[in-house]
């Protein structure tokens, strides 16, 4: 998964039309990430927020092409957030020291800035698609890492500090497909706020 999505944003780049107003860039971000309570279906029944998180640190670096108003990127995040509440027995929730869930990410992410005149702040839209690798390192659950597709949107401002660097601060809903283990499925769902620096080329 991860070749064939550098691949395709390999062949993005090789397509995109050679003018003075494209240029290539790295980027990296960090930020906060809140992770939504998971819910837990097995044999049929579903018990909503069996485990709640504390707020983790996503990291995100990315490589892509920016052609006028458009962007295309090929990007890989980490993140882990820590178990703070579960459901041990469906009702009470109990605190789960040392347990979390960690995840990789990789995307193909695409982009959409909008110019202001005069103005070194553009405001953007972007979506991504590409995949999860999960791992819930959970009392009584599978530690099995599992990878899965995963879809992102979002949007934000970047700031021009310079001809070729840029600061940014932005919001990602990143939403993974449920995680299907022994008989039993976890969904997950991470609220991200990055701030990162783009170099361009």
């Amino acid at each position: 998964m991860k070749k064939l999505l550098l691949t395709l944003a390999a062949l993005s780049m090789a397509a995109a039309p050679a003018s003075a107003a494209t240029s290539t860039y790295v980027s990296g971000s960090v930020g906060l990430g809140l992770a939504t309570n998971t819910e837990k279906t097995f044999l049929g029944a579903t018990v909503k927020d069996m485990y709640a998180y504390k707020t983790g640190v996503p990291f995100v670096g990315a490589v892509g092409i920016k052609s006028d108003a458009y962007r295309l990127e090929a990007a890989l995040g980490y993140q882990v957030n820590d178990v703070d509440k579960a459901k041990l027995d469906l009702f009470h929730p109990v605190s789960l020291p040392g347990n979390k869930v960690s995840m990789w990410t990789y995307m193909a992410n695409a982009y959409y800035d909008i110019d202001l005149d005069k103005s070194s702040a553009s405001p953007y839209v972007t979506v991504g698609l590409g995949g999860a690798s999960l791992k819930p390192a959970i009392s009584g659950e599978s530690s099995t890492t599992k990878s899965v597709f995963a879809w992102q949107a979002g949007a934000g401002v970047a700031l021009k500090a310079s001809d070729v660097v840029v600061s940014d601060l932005g919001y990602r809903y990143l939403k993974p497909l449920s995680v299907k283990t022994g008989g039993e499925e976890l969904s997950f769902g991470f609220h991200n706020l990055l701030a990162g620096v783009r170099y361009c080329f």
